[in-house]
């Protein structure tokens, strides 16, 4: 699975932290100073507010000193992705459309904050982690987070004692207005529809003749590639499932600097015949896009090529120009009949045809 760079940096908050100046409540305060337990929270709550996920490292005031604050915020960095791959597989399993006041959203969604205190003895290896406080309705974010905490080779200290370290971490799927735009629900019907006709080949002569209405969840990066998918149950046989949702990963939608983890619901509606032909909806709409963009790149590569076959037309034979004497300027100086002139192609453009018809009767 590949995962996506995240955006929230990851911070680093000491028990021995900044001090906020009067009249300036609002402000994140630096890791410098001495902090109050009030000011630590609000640097906490604008960090979260900030973004959909991080993760924050406070020392507790005796071990603020012992610890390499460098050491410690590389491994702030480090346990980001760990600590999303938890997120992103715990939601791939639970989350699901539903209702709620009356809206349709995802349900589900193991989202939340959590503190966890992870106690570390000189050598720099975790005893043992435990909750200090959790916003968590789904126990194994705990699970995951705790194991990932377990796994990180943390900063050596020379006190002789165990310390205890609180890890911070938050994440939510938060909300990109881009991906609910008149043209990402064009494009997602595109892609979708472009998926469908590659899928319908996973359906060939391994199911019976009627209708499958599959539905899929799709977890994407910013730049719009999925991250993890599935494909619902109960609709197609689970080999036919599984291939169905391996198509659906090539899905791509529109990149957004912004987001983090961004779910989207691709569709198939696929009618099977009795003689095994497998059709999709959509799948004449499809035809006649692709259409369309075919006749736009072409007239751009006439354009591009300065080739505009609209614009051409049969001038005929040239015009004599102001210096180009008539055959009867000619005779006319030298005196001498002309012969006649031999007649021109009537085919040839440009040329005057008599069509008056014949003004003599033919002899006898």
């Amino acid at each position: 699975m590949h995962l996506l760079p995240l955006v929230a940096g990851a911070l680093l908050l000491g028990g021995m932290g900044g001090c906020s100046g009067k009249g300036r409540r609002d402000e994140v305060v630096p890791p410098t100073g001495m902090n109050t337990q009030s000011q630590i929270r609000r640097y906490v709550d604008k960090a979260v507010r900030r973004s959909s996920e991080g993760v924050i490292l406070m020392p507790s005031k005796k071990a603020d000193t012992l610890f390499d604050r460098t050491r410690l915020n590389e491994i702030a960095q480090s346990l980001r992705v760990p600590a999303a791959l938890c997120f992103v597989n715990r939601a791939i399993e639970t989350m699901k459309l539903g209702q709620q006041d009356g809206e349709t959203t995802f349900l589900g969604v193991p989202e939340g904050q959590i503190r966890i205190r992870t106690r570390i003895n000189p050598a720099g290896e975790v005893l043992r982690t435990e909750i200090v406080e959790t916003g968590f309705q789904d126990e194994s974010m705990y699970a995951c987070l705790s194991k990932a905490i377990k796994a990180i080779r943390w900063t050596t200290n020379k006190s002789g004692v165990v310390q205890f370290i609180d890890v911070i971490y938050w994440v939510s799927l938060g909300y990109q207005a881009e991906d609910h735009s008149d043209e990402a629900l064009l494009l997602l019907r595109k892609q979708q529809a472009i998926a469908a006709e590659k899928a319908r080949g996973c359906l060939v002569n391994r199911v019976s003749a009627g209708r499958y209405q599959v539905q899929g969840l799709s977890l994407m990066d910013r730049d719009g590639r999925t991250l993890v998918n599935r494909v619902e149950p109960g609709v197609l046989p689970e080999n036919v499932g599984e291939c169905v949702a391996i198509v659906f990963r090539d899905i791509r939608m529109q990149p957004v600097k912004e987001a983090f983890v961004r779910p989207f619901t691709p569709r198939a509606d696929f009618v099977v015949a009795t003689d095994g032909t497998v059709n999709f909806t959509d799948e004449r709409w499809l035809a006649v896009l692709k259409l369309e963009e075919e006749a736009m790149r072409e007239a751009r590569l006439a354009e591009l090529a300065g080739d505009d076959p609209v614009t051409q037309v049969d001038e005929g034979e040239a015009r004599p120009g102001p210096g180009t004497p008539r055959p009867s300027q000619v005779a006319g100086t030298s005196g001498a009949s002309t012969p006649e002139a031999t007649r021109a192609d009537p085919a040839a453009g440009g040329q005057k045809l008599k069509l008056g018809g014949m003004r003599k009767k033919p002899p006898g």
